[in-house]
């Protein structure tokens, strides 16, 4: 009974070995006739549903994106959060810009007042 068995296994064991090494080669097979296609599948005057595109700039998840993103701020409020925070920047700047200024002034004339040999 135990060859039975084992000659049963082993049988089966072909089988599955016989059925996959077949299904691998037709996978081969289809996957070197197929050719991806250059324009994803629309034609030129098509855009994607979902991403939109084209000169508009409408863009579904890109909105869904910002509003995930904004925190509950209306247009407003983000627009006064954003003129105040360049604002702030700029004025950072003008000070910074004066600081070097000021600083590259001081040095020529400290140099100017040294005697030389």
């Amino acid at each position: 009974m135990s060859i039975k068995k084992s000659l049963w296994q082993l049988s089966l064991t072909l089988s599955m070995g016989v059925s996959l090494c077949v299904i691998a080669g037709w996978s081969t097979i289809a996957s070197a006739q197929y050719r991806a296609p250059q324009d994803d599948g629309f034609q030129s005057n098509e855009q994607d549903p979902l991403l939109g595109g084209g000169s508009n700039g409408f863009n579904p998840i890109d909105i869904i994106h910002r509003a995930n993103l904004s925190n509950g701020r209306s247009l407003e409020q983000f627009s006064t959060d954003s003129e105040a925070t360049l604002k702030d920047s700029a004025s950072e700047f003008k000070r910074l810009q004066q600081e070097r200024l000021l600083q590259q002034q001081s040095a020529p004339s400290s140099l100017e007042s040294t005697p030389e040999n």
